[in-house]
């Protein structure tokens, strides 16, 4: 799969709307073949970001990275992206999870989430396909209800790191969305678990994304310190069900599992700090320069898509690192970026 493997470039909405479309238009000028934008909540709205994204940009893919169906009901979902798509045409995504930011201070539960998941994906189906829909889910439900205007299908992607999770994406996704896995072992791992919930589901398997945090530092240390939050984070998300950790061999250190105890989403900094180098490589590029080159080659590898989350360094900020990403990419996995300017 290295040979056709794709580049996407994922955009926390902590800048202005204006500075996001800039910044995505310097990646699909650089090659970059899609941009998604995280529903993180208390951001900006990545509905809003998406559209501007969509009438400033012409060739790449636009999805959402991820949205989730619990403070979203998925008939919400169904209307915003099919209202999307009438802007941004064919190049739309649904990227799908579990979410977990900001739900405590919304009072929003994040309940049964591979039910959920399977709930929402039929239900958003079925609307884009412009039926009357009743469906009873284990979690979610919409009783006659039909989107009133015309839509069409959108591929959904399901973004997993859970066991049960990385079935339902293999049974019920167009694409896997695998997250936050940045090393083989922990890629391969998911990948099983995909397969064979696509095996199950008696369907092919989903196209493989490889969602990776990265940072590049004037030394291993300075990227691993830098990207620690965003391998805490997850962590906060699921638990107390650390399985998608265990299962690589690792555990949770206990000082990280009483702060996540509790439940205290300001306290993620305390738990990156407690991580140990050995699970930040599982869950994250953090390197110099030549070692995240390395380490994204060898995920092309395995991958049909690498979505790039740049997290800034002391020394690397987030465009100098999304320009180095392009730069690097086609030599290091002997893949030609579709579209890029140089």
């Amino acid at each position: 799969m290295g040979s056709a493997c794709s580049l996407g470039l994922l955009l926390l909405p902590e800048i202005a709307v204006t500075a996001l479309e800039r910044r995505a238009v310097s990646a699909e000028q650089l090659g970059y073949h899609s941009v998604w934008v995280a529903d993180e909540k208390f951001y900006r709205d990545p509905w809003i970001v998406l559209a501007s994204i969509a009438r400033a940009t012409r060739r790449v893919v636009l999805g959402t990275g991820v949205t989730e169906p619990y403070a979203r009901h998925p008939a919400l979902l169904a209307m915003a992206i099919a209202t999307l798509a009438e802007v941004g045409g064919d190049r739309v995504v649904l990227g799908l999870g579990a979410g977990g930011s900001g739900f405590p201070a919304m009072g929003t539960a994040r309940e049964r989430p591979a039910l959920a998941i399977r709930d929402a994906a039929a239900i958003i189906r079925s609307l884009l396909a412009g039926d009357s829909v009743t469906h009873e889910g284990a979690v979610l439900s919409v009783r006659n209800a039909r989107l009133n205007f015309a839509a069409a299908p959108v591929p959904i992607y399901i973004a997993a790191r859970g066991r049960a999770m990385l079935r339902a994406a293999g049974a019920v996704g167009d694409g896997a969305i695998i997250a936050p896995f940045a090393s083989p072992e922990a890629v391969a791992g998911a990948l099983t678990r995909v397969e064979a919930g696509a095996r199950a589901a008696g369907v092919q398997r989903p196209r493989i994304i490889v969602r990776v945090d990265v940072c590049v530092g004037r030394t291993e240390a300075e990227a691993r310190d830098a990207v620690g939050y965003f391998v805490a984070l997850p962590l906060w998300s699921s638990y107390p069900d650390f399985g998608y950790v265990e299962d690589l061999g690792i555990q949770v250190p206990e000082p990280a599992r009483e702060i996540l105890a509790r439940r205290d989403y300001g306290a993620i900094p305390e738990v990156s700090a407690s991580l140990p180098p050995e699970m930040i490589d599982h869950f994250a590029v953090a390197g110099t320069r030549e070692q995240v080159v390395d380490r994204l080659a060898t995920l092309a590898g395995i991958a049909d898509e690498i979505i790039v989350h740049p997290v800034p360094s002391a020394s690397v900020d987030v465009d100098e690192l999304i320009t180095l990403v392009a730069t690097a990419w086609p030599a290091a996995t002997a893949t030609p970026l579709r579209g890029a300017v140089r």
